[in-house]
């Protein structure tokens, strides 16, 4: 008898059981409006770069078909490479800074809903080492959706 009333005191005790939740980074990378203006800024940047690559890369085969002295050739073929290293170089770093600041709008509103629906867990979804979730779990369009209404009002001001 007194286990018994030892393991119903536990039960009343132990705190209740938060649920897990997912959420689609991706998804809101895709859908969101603040996430959408960060991927026409990368894009732009990668079109710009890859236009003056190709610029380079035409002015190359330029010198090329005009028999132009081997040194000048290889000059131009260390500059294309060395503008191309920086592309990516800049292309990386812009990604980097718009994936932090599109963290830095995301993080406080998965805060809030973690906080209100008392979520235990929260997951990225999809990863690895996620088989499956069932869609109740996912609070990807709820975030999505106060994601954009605070990009709305900072849009307004």
């Amino acid at each position: 008898m007194t286990f018994l009333i030892l393991a119903l005191t536990l039960q009343l005790a132990a705190p209740p059981a938060m649920p897990a939740a997912i959420v689609n980074v991706s998804r809101l990378i895709a859908e969101s409006i603040d996430g959408k203006t960060a991927t026409a800024r990368l894009q732009a940047l990668q079109t710009e770069k890859q236009k003056a690559i190709a610029e380079r890369q035409a002015a190359l085969k330029r010198l090329n078909d005009s028999r132009a002295l081997p040194a000048q050739v290889a000059r131009a073929q260390v500059e294309l490479q060395r503008f191309t290293e920086d592309a990516q170089v800049d292309v990386a770093a812009l990604d980097r800074q718009v994936r932090s600041e599109f963290e830095k709008k995301l993080r406080p509103v998965l805060n809030k809903i973690v906080e209100e629906e008392r979520i235990g867990i929260l997951f990225e979804y999809p990863q690895q080492l996620i088989v499956w979730a069932a869609p109740a779990v996912d609070i990807t369009a709820r975030v999505l959706e106060r994601l954009d209404a605070a990009a709305r009002e900072e849009n307004k001001k």
